[in-house]
């Protein structure tokens, strides 16, 4: 059962960041969290530090979208 994971981390570049996603276990939440902050600011791995891996409730969510991605029961792809 997918779980929501709170992440909290910074960057060599100075920039402070708070995300939450939706994954199975703490490291795939790690992966998405890379892929995410890597994409949308140009960054290696190398230059983003995870401080914090923290598995949350839909309660304590601040992102509609992951708050959706629960609800949803089944995904079905055609």
């Amino acid at each position: 059962m997918p779980r929501i994971y709170k992440i909290v981390g910074d960057t060599t570049t100075g920039m402070k960041f708070r995300i939450e996603v939706v994954a199975e276990k703490p490291y795939d939440a790690i992966e998405k969290a890379y892929s995410l902050i890597g994409s949308r600011h140009k960054l290696s791995r190398m230059q983003i530090r995870i401080r914090e891996v923290v598995p949350i409730s839909p309660e304590e969510a601040r992102s509609e979208h992951v708050k959706i991605l629960m609800a949803v029961d089944k995904i079905y792809k055609y």
